[in-house]
């Protein structure tokens, strides 16, 4: 790796500050239309020392200077930083580091290293150049270093340097692997950050936690000019007395016998968790969003360019040798093919990045077609809280065409395969709101089920599926049966947990001993929110707990039905049964997220004594003490009065993280005898079959866990268009409800006195309407 001789390229020219803008302009589309946020927030880079990375270190540098309020997803951009990820895979990189570190300071640029400790992700003596996938781990592990320093700096937007003869490679790579139209479109622009599919705040969530924050990267809110603004119109439009109509419309609002009727007292509530037709609404929760974007500025330009950019600015970049090695990678053999050899024109560079182009209008056209059929779908339903969704789809009719081109039959089939490829791209948005699964099914993979959910788009003399349940993605559909015997809807839930896998399991640690030695367990502290964790692909749950035990977040199972509705009150338990039946009937309840332990927490929560006596204590190890050489040896002498003299026989005692090495013998040792004790208690409850606290989507729980455990629980992000439309759908009142509403209202006028009736009395209205027509 060294700075490469200055080579002259006539034809090529440098790239200038204003393509930059413009290649920005084209690539980083806002991400939050309503945004306001007009403070300038970072961007960053991601540099590996090559030309083509440097090239990009410069050109941000100038974004700022060309415009000054030049906006990058949403807001204008300040100066730049540039993040470094040392793979250590070679000798010699952290010099190499060292020197692309000097060349960015040298344009001003703030620098983060990030070097990949490979013991801790394969193990030690596990030599990673070994390794038939190092490419894959190196750049798994390389987008991990990323989000995370995206995420401690609070950048979202991340560029890179992939260029376009990257490009050009890329879609060769996929080429000869076989990969369709959708993969022969090559890197996109812009796309979610990679491989940080668990991290909270990286990928595809963050947006709720940065708007609670005190300067939030995202500003929705709007300044003082506009809200005046909004204050003066809305004061324009009320040309009517408010206290006037306040003084009308009270007496209607507080009527005695509607007071009496919906009063909130305990027999009607009592009524209402009895019934079995009416159910407690479901706690709110939230839809994720935000995250790093990964945005590529340069795929437009090629690399001759971006070495004439560095040239002609006098900026050193520094080349890797093993990019030139063609049995490494397989990126480096096409690469050196391209390079050294005449390919055939059909696969020289202008015809692929041709080919390229037509790929992806071909799937913009087709993914608009899908977005049209599912505006025409009726989605009734879709909750959240139990991953349910219900859609009736719509039906196809094939458009007329020519009598000539309809009396051809490989036409006619062209048209049907067309049409059910676009069905199966429908049911791959549906999917995605419901699947647990990370990557979705290809849409010619979803032939089956697109033939079985549209019968009309059989081809001819083919029989089409029954419709029966059907499962893929890990999302079970389910047919609601209507007139004729036909599906009228769909019900898409998650496939319940075959029995051969393992269920999906979340660990939370409890607290840390310390914090509760000689407490009592009403005295014990939480440790404040948990990191936020991703559990079955589709809930970021976080928890506050101050339990000593560890808590699961593991499926609802029928085994532990029973005991849990045991454990609650008459109204908990009746409320349980009514949300069953109504949100989650049949096995979709054995689908939802419980909070499990595996240590009984019956004393605990009912505030006895936790800690054993000194008695039992002693059966855990005998007493130490520190000697002069400062180690632990095992003290004899130590007694209970001994202890009681040296004020540590934890009872009431307070022992922080600080005191322990300064503390007495006896109190240390105690210490670590209930440590001990802690720890035998948790062995001896591996086997016990967990015990279900709380089913946090529906709001159920033990009495008494608020004090001890809380939890916040959010869905994974979905696409906001199709929350509008299931939101539009749903909350869309009939014609006959509206004219009933429009009626009662009418009614409660007359009677309260607020309008007059316009015929005073019976017959003057048919009278008046016989006299117009004479």
């Amino acid at each position: 790796m060294g700075t490469l001789p200055p080579v002259v390229h006539s034809t090529a020219k440098a790239i200038t500050p204003r393509e930059f803008l413009d290649a920005l302009l084209a690539t980083c589309n806002p991400r939050f239309p309503y945004d306001r946020g007009r403070s300038h927030k970072p961007i960053a880079l991601a540099i590996s020392g090559g030309v083509d990375s440097m090239a990009l270190a410069y050109l941000s540098t100038k974004i700022r200077t060309t415009d000054h309020w030049f906006k990058v997803a949403d807001h204008p951009v300040s100066n730049p930083v540039a993040y470094i990820v040392n793979h250590d895979l070679r000798k010699g990189m952290d010099q190499e580091v060292k020197k692309v570190v000097k060349a960015l300071n040298d344009l001003k640029i703030f620098t983060t290293v990030a070097k990949i400790n490979w013991e801790h992700v394969l193990g030690k003596g596990v030599d990673p150049n070994t390794l038939p996938n190092i490419e894959t781990l190196a750049r798994q592990q390389r987008y991990r270093k990323l989000g995370a320093l995206c995420q401690n700096c609070r950048t979202m937007s991340l560029f890179t340097a992939h260029h376009e003869d990257d490009q050009y490679e890329t879609i060769l790579m996929r080429l000869l692997s076989g990969h369709g139209f959708r993969g022969l479109r090559g890197m996109r622009p812009a796309t979610d950050i990679p491989e940080c599919y668990e991290m909270h705040g990286v990928y595809q969530s963050g947006f709720i936690d940065d708007q609670r924050s005190k300067h939030p990267v995202w500003n929705l809110y709007p300044n003082r000019m506009e809200r005046n603004k909004m204050l003066r119109a809305l004061r324009e439009d009320f040309y009517f007395d408010l206290a006037v109509f306040a003084e009308k419309a009270e007496p209607m609002m507080w009527r005695t016998d509607l007071k009496d009727a919906f009063s909130a007292d305990q027999d009607y509530d009592e009524w209402i968790a009895r019934s079995n037709k009416l159910a407690p609404p479901l706690p709110t929760m939230d839809f994720e969003d935000g995250g790093v974007m990964v945005y590529r500025p340069l795929m437009h330009f090629d690399k001759e360019r971006l070495i004439a950019t560095c040239l002609e600015n006098k900026i050193p970049w520094f080349e890797d040798h093993t990019n030139k090695d063609p049995t490494l990678t397989m990126r480096n053999a096409v690469r050196q093919m391209w390079k050294n050899h005449n390919l055939p024109e059909a696969l020289q560079k202008p015809a692929i990045l041709r080919l390229a182009e037509r790929c992806r209008k071909r799937v913009a056209f087709e993914e608009a077609e899908a977005d049209r059929l599912l505006q025409s779908a009726l989605i009734p339903h879709f909750e959240p809280s139990t991953g349910t969704l219900v859609v009736q789809l719509p039906r196809f009719r094939l458009p007329r065409v020519s009598r000539l081109s309809s009396n051809s039959l490989e036409g006619r089939h062209k048209r049907l395969d067309h049409y059910r490829y676009i069905a199966a791209l429908l049911l791959r948005k549906l999917l995605s709101m419901v699947t647990p699964e990370r990557e979705l099914n290809q849409a010619s993979q979803l032939d089956h089920l697109a033939s079985m959910l549209f019968p009309s788009l059989a081809q001819d003399g083919t029989e089409p599926p029954p419709p029966k349940p059907y499962v893929i993605c890990g999302v079970h559909f389910l047919p609601m049966m209507g007139p004729d015997n036909q599906p009228f809807r769909w019900l898409l839930t998650r496939a319940p947990y075959a029995s051969n896998v393992a269920r999906p399991c979340t660990e939370f640690w409890g607290t840390s001993i310390r914090s509760r030695w000689g407490k009592s367990p009403d005295q014990w502290k939480t440790t404040g929110w948990s990191p936020f964790k991703l559990y079955d692909g589709r809930y970021w749950i976080r928890l506050i707990s101050r339990i000593p035990a560890a808590l699961y977040i593991m499926p609802f199972e029928v085994e532990h039905q029973k005991p849990f509705r045991e454990a609650l009150d008459e109204q908990s338990r009746n409320d349980l049964a009514a949300m069953l039946k109504r949100y989650a009937p049949g096995k979709i309840r054995y689908t939802l997220p419980g909070i499990y332990s595996k240590v009984d927490l019956t004393r605990i929560m009912q505030r006895d004594e936790y800690w054993p006596d000194i008695e039992e204590l002693d059966k855990y190890g005998p007493l130490r003490r520190r000697t002069a050489e400062g180690k632990w040896a095992t003290d004899k002498n130590a007694t209970e009065s001994g202890m009681e003299k040296d004020g540590s026989d934890g009872e009431g005692s307070d022992v922080k993280e600080g005191e322990l090495l300064h503390s007495s013998p006896s109190k240390r040792a105690r210490l670590m005898q209930a440590w001990a004790w802690e720890d035998g208690t948790r062995e001896k409850s591996k086997d016990n079959p967990p015990q279900l606290l709380a089913l946090p989507t529906l709001g159920i729980q033990l009495p008494g866990l608020g004090d001890w455990v809380r939890w916040e629980i959010r869905y994974r992000k979905v696409d906001p268009e199709r929350l509008l439309t299931v939101r539009r759908r749903k909350f869309m009142p009939r014609r006959r409800k509206v004219r009933s509403q429009i009626r009662m209202s009418y009614r409660h006028m007359l009677v309260s006195g607020l309008i007059k009736p316009r015929y005073p009395r019976l017959g003057r209205r048919r009278e008046v309407l016989k006299s117009k027509s004479n």
